[in-house]
């Protein structure tokens, strides 16, 4: 929460013509943006998080939300104070969900799993709940596909199903090509995660707590309420605020890329 006040503050801030810390006076930014990072951190600490399947927050995350709440209404007090309701659109979402959100679910996976699996051509992973290995050569992949996908080593990773070579390239990079990109994702069953701690949920992968997050429109020119139920994306927040702005969204590379449309519900 502390955290999370640093930034709202600084937002108020530049809402009420000031930098960000208050201390001059400054234009005020035609976007304002940041994170706010209670909520993760209130569904992942042991004896919080949520209650059942349907999502029923605990008292500690209740608190979390609350707060965040509380906080965005401070920044839309400091809006229309400053005249600016008429002319500002709130778009509200998140980068990723949590899992598991059923409490009954979670399966802790000790973090050094994945390099034991993988074996000698194992270089690096990062794994919460999923497991993203890169190899110490791309080519190794055949050699270590086995290990991956015999009944041990699916059950020790906890894995569903596991993208590599043509499958992985079908969907993300090439490894061979560009080294970000892990050769082997591991997409786990629901309610694994990688951790010998007390965390009780994480995030990162492929699972449905992860991918489907809220994704709220507020301002001028949208009808209230609307309830969208086609598909949508969070990557068409970027290229709305450039819509939004009176910019041409198709500038962007990452639109031009992946055919990222405008939010459907904008004016």
């Amino acid at each position: 929460m502390c955290y999370d006040t640093l930034h709202v503050n600084a937002v108020v801030n530049q809402v009420n013509g000031k930098t960000h810390d208050g201390s001059h006076s400054a234009p005020v930014p035609a976007i304002f943006g940041f994170n706010f990072q209670a909520v993760s951190v209130g569904e992942k600490l042991k004896g919080n998080g949520y209650e059942d399947q349907w999502g029923t927050p605990s008292a500690g995350l209740k608190s979390e939300l609350d707060f965040v709440d509380t906080s965005i209404g401070r920044i839309w007090s400091a809006i229309k104070a400053a005249d600016l309701e008429e002319s500002t659109v709130i778009i509200i979402t998140a980068k990723h969900g949590q899992s598991p959100i059923d409490p009954a679910k979670v399966t802790k996976i000790a973090g050094s799993v994945p390099a034991t699996v993988v074996g000698s051509s194992y270089a690096f992973d990062i794994s919460d709940d999923a497991s993203l290995i890169w190899l110490n050569h791309p080519s190794d992949i055949d050699a270590v596909l086995p290990n991956l996908t015999d009944a041990t080593g699916g059950a020790q990773l906890g894995a569903q199903e596991i993208f590599a070579g043509a499958t992985l390239k079908t969907r993300w990079d090439d490894p061979a090509v560009d080294e970000r990109t892990p050769d082997i994702i591991v997409k786990v069953n629901t309610g694994v995660i990688f951790t010998g701690g007390s965390k009780i949920a994480e995030h990162g992968g492929l699972n449905e707590d992860d991918v489907h997050v809220g994704l709220l429109v507020s301002g001028p020119g949208i009808e209230k309420p609307v309830v969208f139920k086609g598909n949508v994306s969070t990557a068409q927040v970027a290229p709305s605020i450039l819509s939004l702005l009176g910019l041409n969204p198709n500038r962007l590379q990452a639109v031009q890329k992946e055919g990222v449309h405008v939010l459907p519900v904008l004016p």
